[in-house]
């Protein structure tokens, strides 16, 4: 007996050991990861890396191509040797830092054209860079296989040529709202009644003509990307990879993944199918750190409160027009509070001791502060974000891009109030900031806003991670898209079923008429007889 429950007592353990073992081998499965980010923009480098270096911190073989490489102070604090980097880095090749000139902002009908020019000659650059770059060459040549790829859902179609090479399921990654071409590209149902499209400028919620407006621009920048955009990928890839080389954009419709940098309780609630997944705030990391010594006097000194100013790391500040930058000293000069800017040159335009200016500012970590009461910045959304999720009104003066639609998303919620860069004048300028600092309406709708946008059930570090692993264990994935993807617009739409229909409702009428008609005639000529008998009998 005791012999027999020895037994039964082994087989137990047994079993046990070898499910533990096998729970043990699913999650610690290691992957093989590549990720292709070739734009130049470090802010939208800025927001795929914590998740790039996360995954390299769980154990993944994480190999990065991009232009912007651990550096050495990075490496040396946190060594991660399964992240390993294929530099695009290029001395003849700037990336985009404090690069936008101020003086040639456009603010005029013709913006949205000028917009899609730039970013198809970023586009442009960023392809021809990376097909000829040898290291990219020598990975397409090497035979690697990897378990998932990551890349960005922006302007880069092109690179879609050299991920259809490696045959595994692939993550979009966007570091702001949709473009209306990914929005295409996922077949997503264009929601341009009450969804303003990136690059329009039209406000929440829209009258009849600003969702005429956002219809056709939504419409005009998915033609165009759909056909310029896509023959110059096309021929690019075919120039680099030969004539047999697939569409590009038929590869980017089979994308598993979308990452994108939003949260609804920022940028409104929509629509998106399973494989669309909001991680907004990815950048932000779970604590801030601590100030260095000189900016932390200087803000704990500010009881008054602190105004803090920076407008990003493309744009250099120093080229803003003479009368703009005027209005702006004169401003900030007569206020009686604190302020700590980013200015990018030696030359410093306000000299007080109420005002600190640097050439560089830890952002995330200056907005924690309790004494920061008003964030100025230009529309970002990495600052945007970051203005939410600490709880800050905002002063925002959009310049390009997306920057516009963050604006009106913050001061929908009432946490934020929008400045036209080509029309504020000294008056306005000082009635938004007086109206932000001392009307507590707004900081009080920052705080709320900052209590929804972080209240999830995981962090958007965690999130994306989970979703990143997910798609690399790839057993789920055929669940995954919607089937729309396969579909035309005029079958997702059913104006295939809405044409038919139409025609039988013309067919129907047009037989009615006809029977209508033929009973008239009919109804005529027997009139006509019985008359003629009426009048013969007479």
């Amino acid at each position: 007996m005791r012999a027999s429950r020895l037994q039964i007592l082994l087989c137990f353990f047994v079993l046990f050991a070898s499910c533990s073992a096998t729970t043990n081998s699913t999650t610690s499965t290691k992957f093989k990861i590549l990720a292709f980010f070739g734009h130049l923009g470090k802010s939208h480098f800025d927001v795929f890396k914590p998740l790039l270096e996360e995954l390299a911190r769980r154990g993944h073989d994480v190999t990065v191509i991009s232009h912007f490489p651990r550096t050495e102070k990075a490496i040396a604090k946190e060594p991660l040797p399964n992240y390993k980097d294929v530099s695009l880095v290029d001395e003849k090749l700037n990336v985009f830092i404090n690069v936008v000139d101020l003086k040639i902002i456009d603010h005029s009908y013709v913006r949205l054209f000028k917009e899609l020019y730039l970013l198809h000659r970023m586009a442009s650059i960023a392809c021809r860079h990376a097909f000829n770059h040898t290291g990219v060459r020598q990975l397409v040549e090497s035979g690697q296989k990897f378990d998932v790829v990551l890349t960005e859902s922006f302007n880069t179609n092109c690179f879609m040529a050299i991920i259809a090479k490696f045959n595994a399921p692939f993550i979009q990654m966007s570091s702001h709202q949709l473009m209306s071409w990914a929005v295409d590209q996922l077949a997503i149902s264009h929601e341009s009644s009450y969804i303003p499209a990136l690059l329009t400028r039209v406000p929440r919620p829209m009258n009849f003509w600003q969702r005429l407006n956002n219809a056709i621009s939504a419409w005009i920048t998915s033609t165009i990307y759909n056909t310029l955009f896509h023959w110059h990928d096309q021929s690019v890839a075919n120039e680099f990879l030969g004539p047999d080389t697939p569409n590009v954009r038929e590869v980017s419709k089979n994308v598993s993944l979308l990452l994108v940098n939003t949260h609804y309780a920022l940028h409104g609630a929509q629509l998106f199918p399973r494989n669309v997944i909001e991680v907004g705030g990815l950048h932000i990391p779970p604590k801030p750190n601590p100030l260095p010594k000189d900016i932390a006097k200087f803000l704990d000194e500010a009881h008054e409160g602190v105004l803090y100013f920076n407008l990003g790391s493309m744009v250099k500040a120093s080229t803003m027009p003479q009368e703009k930058l005027t209005i702006l000293l004169k401003v900030l000069d007569s206020l009686p509070r604190k302020i700590i800017w980013k200015w990018e040159t030696d030359d410093v335009p306000l000299k007080s001791s109420n005002v600190m200016i640097k050439k560089w500012l830890p952002q995330y970590d200056i907005m924690n502060h309790p004494n920061v009461k008003v964030f100025f910045g230009h529309g970002g959304l990495l600052g945007v974000s970051e203005g939410a999720y600490c709880g800050v009104p905002m002063l925002l003066m959009p310049l390009y891009g997306d920057q516009y639609q963050n604006a009106i998303a913050a001061q929908a919620r009432g946490a934020a109030l929008l400045l036209s860069f080509t029309e504020f004048t000294e008056q306005s300028l000082r009635h938004a900031l007086d109206e932000l600092f001392n009307n507590t309406m707004y900081a009080e709708n920052a705080r709320k806003l900052s209590k929804a946008y972080r209240d999830r059930p995981a962090t958007s570090l965690e999130t994306a991670v989970w979703w990143t692993e997910y798609v690399a264990r790839g057993e789920s994935l055929p669940y995954l898209k919607s089937e729309a993807t396969n579909m035309s617009w005029c079958e997702r739409n059913l104006i295939d079923v809405a044409a038919f229909l139409l025609a039988i409702a013309v067919l129907a009428l047009y037989v009615v008429y006809r029977v209508a008609r033929h009973l008239m005639f009919s109804r005529r000529e027997l009139h006509s007889y019985k008359n003629g008998i009426s009048k013969k009998r007479n």
